[in-house]
């Protein structure tokens, strides 16, 4: 696995535990898929309230997230901000504005449950 990866199967795991997260999740059945440069691609599956991380490229992602590997550890890790990322152009996504938004508050709300990096 990347570092990455290695990190939203972290995330992943944790946010199941986390009822404020699963009852973002609850409802919202969405692929988001990870083209990374630098890492294999692979996608978080999110599916009532639970996530799973699978490897590889799905065929019909609700939401396509672009960058490198160390761009996206950043952000990860807090060390970027998401909005600077994007008003320079270091990622972008494919997709609903809406679906993003919604994946990106899922991912503040796992943020501040768990620690990064384990």
């Amino acid at each position: 696995m990347g570092k990455v990866k290695d990190g939203w199967q972290y995330f992943a795991e944790h946010a199941n535990d986390i009822p404020k997260a699963r009852e973002m999740m609850n409802g919202w059945n969405r692929i988001v898929q990870f083209s990374l440069d630098g890492e294999d691609p692979f996608y978080l599956e999110f599916s009532g309230e639970v996530i799973i991380l699978h490897d590889g490229t799905h065929g019909e992602p609700d939401l396509t997230l672009k960058g490198t590997n160390e761009v996206f550890y950043k952000l990860m890790t807090g060390k970027l901000d998401r909005m600077k990322a994007i008003l320079l152009r270091q990622i972008s996504f494919h997709g609903s504005v809406k679906d993003a938004v919604r994946f990106a508050d899922i991912g503040d709300e796992v943020s501040r449950s768990v620690k990064f990096p384990p």
